[in-house]
């Protein structure tokens, strides 16, 4: 196969359907019947009344598909691929399909798919459920059992595991996985899950080596992998493989092997490009590549609201991503500027350590440094790999700071004993300018590094807050300076400016509240967690609040929160700059009497605070 055929190929298995046939040799045999067509914006791939004999593939570019009366069912993207409806109906094409940019598609003639269709499950599984039905289907019905909020993993389950025991031979496990037409294997041993074996595993750990094929399995298989409950929710699947970069997810079922699922299963069931975006991520070897990766993140963002995902979901999706950003641009600073002379750790602050991001958010971030650090040495080193991320990031839609709390200021990129030093003066004399640092610094996780040293600030910081009753008072009284955007009357009171003076803002005034009061409590109770629900929890379990408060607060954060995401998907497919501000004209008489609800919530918890934590005024 030449090199252009050859890249064809390749591209196809990235995504699905045709992920799951890589190893078909047929496969081969289809790409050279492709046709490559470019199309520029405006152009019809499928113009009206017009009949279809292709199934498209989207290389690059954007196609926005609408019905007979011009409305906007969907916009596709790269890896989408469209054009089966109406080749399942002998050609007849219901929606017109055209370019919204210029596109670069991959044409497939109708008889290949029909074939593949009737010859591998895998690939007319995907089809079955269409995307336009998936997609109506979650916007229309917020209890839709295809939501991966509401499906359990064992129902995308197609078949019984496919196992061997640990003491098999490497030859044995591959021809087990060749019979039963499997890319992964479950290892076990007394009929307990030890291992899992990939295709990767043996072209990586065995032919790439020139291991013997007699070799036991156990020697290369992945030792004690990440699982997940039979009947844990699929949305539990997709954040695991997201942030640990997997494609295969073994299921277990009362500690015994119950199955494995796929990133191919979790987009036949909500076509979620965030499965497969972080992924992409990290096969990037320059900038470029990166930045244009970024360009999809309306589009991914844009799914996992339409897919009914709930705010915990998206806030964790969307924070995987950016920090997937992150540590792609480390590893390629690294590769520039050779290893690092000393351990370090890059920290993610504020709702990006929370794992709370939503689509507009700019970057907060720091570096810790061991104690050996010294600035003669190594002092140029870390500027310019703070540099590269900093500023890349900015390039990549994560804007640079306005208030300059990223790794590229020095004063935010110093060794673990200066950082507690920093934090002991914040808590033992909390000054107006240490509380405004509060809602950022004292959210911090260690993405990159050696993230012992985060983890021993971490430890420090809790220690040190919950025993200074000051300094939680003063916290309390900083929690209490935004309110919610309630006035007299439960009348909304609108804070906007210019073309937004009808607006408030959701984040400042809604969620950034929430946040800040939980917080307090969580310090006060030495809580490890640093995802706001998952704060309320603790606080929850430890009484702090009265009975039910939590789950009130709970509730009022996912409501604002769906909101705020709701109006920022809207804001995106009007071509608007997504941000925090809504409109209370816009929502729906429900949004608007919830909101209230959820904001007289948080009013009456910032009362509580001020019961909690008295202090001098």
């Amino acid at each position: 196969m030449d090199v252009e055929l050859s890249e064809i190929l390749d591209t196809l298995c990235e995504y699905a359907p045709f992920i799951d046939l890589k190893d078909e040799p047929i496969l081969q045999d289809m790409v050279k019947d492709i046709e490559i067509t470019y199309l520029r914006a405006g152009e019809w791939a499928i113009a009206p009344e017009a009949r279809n004999q292709t199934l498209f593939f989207i290389r690059s570019g954007a196609i926005e598909a609408k019905n007979k009366n011009g409305k906007l069912l969907r916009r596709m993207h790269e890896g989408d691929v469209f054009g089966s409806s109406s080749l399942l109906r002998g050609g007849r094409s219901s929606h017109t399909m055209m370019a919204l940019e210029d596109s670069l598609l991959y044409r497939i003639p109708a008889r290949w798919f029909i074939q593949f269709y009737s010859e591998f499950d895998s690939f007319s599984d995907f089809f079955e459920l269409s995307r336009e039905v998936r997609l109506k289907t979650a916007m229309d019905n917020q209890s839709s059992d295809l939501s991966l909020m509401t499906c359990p993993v064992h129902s995308l389950l197609r078949r019984p595991p496919i196992t061997a025991s640990h003491d098999v031979d490497i030859k044995t496990a591959a021809n087990i996985m060749s019979n039963e037409r499997v890319s992964s294997l479950l290892i076990t041993e007394n009929n307990s899950l030890v291992g899992i074996l990939t295709d990767r595993d043996l072209r990586n750990r065995v032919v790439a080596k020139g291991l013997p094929l007699d070799v036991r399995v156990d020697m290369i298989m992945t030792q004690n992998p990440v699982t997940v409950d039979a009947g844990d929710f699929a949305s539990e699947a997709v954040l695991k493989m997201m942030a640990t970069n997997i494609h295969h997810l073994p299921v277990v079922k009362n500690g015994r092997p119950f199955g494995v699922i796929s990133t191919g299963d979790l987009v036949q069931r909500e076509s979620h490009g965030s499965v497969y975006v972080i992924s992409d991520i990290f096969k990037q070897e320059d900038v470029e590549g990166l930045v244009a990766i970024s360009q999809k993140m309306d589009h991914i963002f844009t799914q996992l609201v339409n897919a009914d995902a709930n705010t915990q979901m998206i806030g964790n999706a969307m924070s995987h991503i950016g920090v997937a950003f992150v540590k792609r641009l480390l590893q390629l600073a690294e590769r520039e500027l050779g290893p690092p002379p000393i351990p370090y750790c890059f920290l993610a602050l504020g709702s990006q350590a929370r794992e709370e991001q939503t689509i507009s958010t700019d970057q907060d971030n720091a570096l810790i440094l061991h104690d050996r650090y010294d600035k003669a040495l190594h002092g140029d080193y870390f500027r310019e790999l703070s540099d590269y991320v900093c500023k890349n990031l900015d390039r990549c839609g994560y804007p640079l700071c306005t208030g300059d709390i990223m790794a590229m200021n020095p004063r935010w990129r110093i060794p673990l004993s200066e950082w507690k030093k920093t934090f002991a003066e914040w808590i033992e004399k909390p000054k107006a300018e240490a509380l405004l640092h509060v809602s950022i610094f004292f959210d911090l996780r260690g993405i990159y590094g050696d993230k012992t040293l985060a983890r021993q600030l971490n430890s420090y910081i809790r220690e040190l807050a919950k025993e200074n009753k000051g300094f939680l008072s003063a916290l309390a009284r900083n929690a209490n300076q935004r309110t919610p955007p309630l006035g007299f009357f439960r009348q909304f009171v609108l804070d906007g400016e210019g073309k937004q003076s009808r607006t408030f803002n959701l984040k400042s005034r809604g969620i950034a509240p929430i946040a800040d009061l939980v917080r307090v409590h969580a310090l006060a109770l030495g809580s490890n967690k640093l995802n706001t629900f998952e704060r309320l929890e603790d606080i929850e379990e430890a009484g702090i609040m009265p009975d039910g408060r939590a789950r009130d607060l709970i509730l009022a954060l996912e409501m604002i929160g769906m909101v705020r995401i709701k109006n920022q998907k809207n804001q995106i497919e009007e071509d608007e700059s997504p941000n925090n501000n809504v409109n209370p004209e816009t929502l729906s008489e429900f949004e608007r009497r919830h909101l209230r609800d959820a904001f007289n919530i948080v009013s009456r918890q910032q009362e509580f605070l001020k019961y909690r934590y008295p202090g001098k005024g």
